[in-house]
């Protein structure tokens, strides 16, 4: 993984410095007391609710790459790659994640099928963080704009996504440009149109569902790390208010939205009542429980594939079948 160690480490360093910074300027010993209140039962509790999230997340995953390209590759094995590619969540738009579509690549899986199931995933977790975060327009001043236009530019897109139409239409324009913005245009055209096939009601319907149970669950596990911290804050709102700030550190495509997430989450925790300390310790344990949970369990399914000697590579494909 040499060539992806440099965003690795410099959104590590990002982070801990946020994290520490965050700790220091709030109350150090307040976040301290959050975290041993929490106990290793509620860090259980909080845990599983995120692997619920990246489970039923990888379930999305299989079915829709296998839509598209038919593989069927060991459970295992496949789980290992989806995992992997949690090490580079802090990159922007979550990018770094198409890292499995390297190791994929040398199952026979083109390049075009899996980067067009990351499009449809992203596509759609932003489609269900908007859903969960609309609670918050009516919750909280100042956020029904940012949800509300968000919404309207994701709807806008579907019509784009579905229409084989205007995807035609796109497809013509193409002669009017230059031969390398054309060649870059078809590109992302012949993308969008492998994205479409699972934006049709069936697949886009269950896809939906199924993000909105996965994202839901690690709003139920900031809920339920704040009733552990004696704050009586309504499960509505707690799933609302972890949606506006995914929401907003999504859009800012900041390295995981590392800051900007944080930030949101604290200030709609302060206005739904909880004391600001208590606010900077349930924001920094939910990140840990959540984004940096990832980002661990990532870095080790990484290396303990490196170790087997399977390492995420480009170039001609390989046979891989004695990987088992």
């Amino acid at each position: 993984m040499g060539r992806f160690q440099k965003p690795i480490i410099l959104s590590l360093i990002v982070a801990i410095g946020l994290y520490f910074g965050a700790m220091f300027l709030g109350d150090f010993k307040e976040t301290g007391a959050a975290i041993a209140e929490l106990g290793g039962l509620g860090w259980a509790v909080v845990l599983a609710l995120s692997l619920l999230n990246y489970g039923l997340r990888y379930w999305r995953w299989e079915w829709y790459l296998s839509k598209l390209s038919g593989a069927s590759l060991p459970r295992g094995r496949h789980v290992a790659y989806y995992v992997s590619g949690f090490a580079l969540s802090t990159t922007p738009g979550k990018a770094g994640e198409t890292v499995r579509s390297l190791y994929l690549k040398q199952h026979g899986v083109s390049y075009k099928h899996t980067l067009s199931t990351f499009f449809v995933e992203r596509f759609q977790d932003l489609l269900t963080i908007v859903l969960l975060a609309s609670a918050a327009a009516f919750l909280f001043e100042g956020y029904g704009l940012v949800v509300a236009l968000t919404a309207v530019v994701v709807l806008g897109c579907l019509p784009v996504l579905h229409s084989p139409v205007i995807l035609g239409k796109l497809h013509n324009i193409t002669d009017l440009l230059s031969e390398r913005v054309q060649r870059i245009l078809l590109h992302l055209l012949d993308l969008l149109s492998s994205s479409a096939v699972l934006l049709k009601n069936k697949e886009l319907v269950g896809g939906m569902l199924i993000g909105i149970t996965a994202w839901a669950a690690e709003g139920v596990g900031l809920w339920f790390l704040l009733e552990r911290l004696g704050q009586d804050v309504d499960l509505l709102a707690a799933i609302s208010i972890y949606g506006v700030a995914v929401l907003v550190g999504a859009i800012s495509f900041l390295p995981g939205g590392l800051g900007s997430t944080e930030a949101v989450m604290g200030l709609l925790l302060i206005a739904a009542g909880v004391p600001e300390p208590v606010a900077i310790a349930a924001t920094l344990i939910c990140r840990i429980a959540t984004l940096w949970f990832a980002v661990f369990i990532g870095l080790i399914v990484a290396g303990l594939l490196a170790l087997k000697g399977i390492v995420p590579v480009s170039g001609k494909e390989v046979d891989v079948t004695d990987l088992g």
